[in-house]
């Protein structure tokens, strides 16, 4: 190739490529975080326990004979659903635990509730579990 034809072919690069040679960079670029606040609604809590009255009666051999004349009286059928003590105390022990469970379970969902509030009041207790 001629020397003036390379040249020639090489004015239009060189023009094109120096082009942008005269436009200034961009100022810095900021980044700006911006944190959006979940809105989670609270939920009410569910409705207290309203517990129907039960009646326990200690019959012995004593006393046998005078409490099924009264059950019948009061009651009409006498039908027995029989526990020993060491079964009753079966169940207690089963409600206590029951009830220690339910109350952990409420302190959680205070402290969940309370950390996703604007502005969080303090649990009424810490959370405390024994087992």
């Amino acid at each position: 190739m001629k020397p003036t034809l390379a040249v020639l072919l090489l004015l239009p690069i060189l023009s094109l490529s120096s082009g942008c040679a005269g436009i200034k960079p961009e100022k810095e670029v900021v980044i700006q975080t911006e944190y959006l606040e979940r809105k989670i609604p609270i939920q009410p809590r569910p409705k207290g326990l309203k517990l129907l009255p039960l009646n326990f009666y200690a019959v012995t051999e004593e006393n046998l004979q005078e409490f099924l004349e009264r059950f019948e009286k009061e009651n009409g059928d006498i039908v027995f659903f029989a526990l020993s003590v060491p079964n009753y105390e079966n169940l207690s022990m089963n409600m206590a635990d029951l009830k220690r469970y339910i109350e952990q379970q409420k302190q959680i969902i205070v402290y969940y509730e309370t950390s996703v509030m604007r502005s969080p009041r303090p649990p009424k207790k810490e959370l405390e579990f024994d087992n």
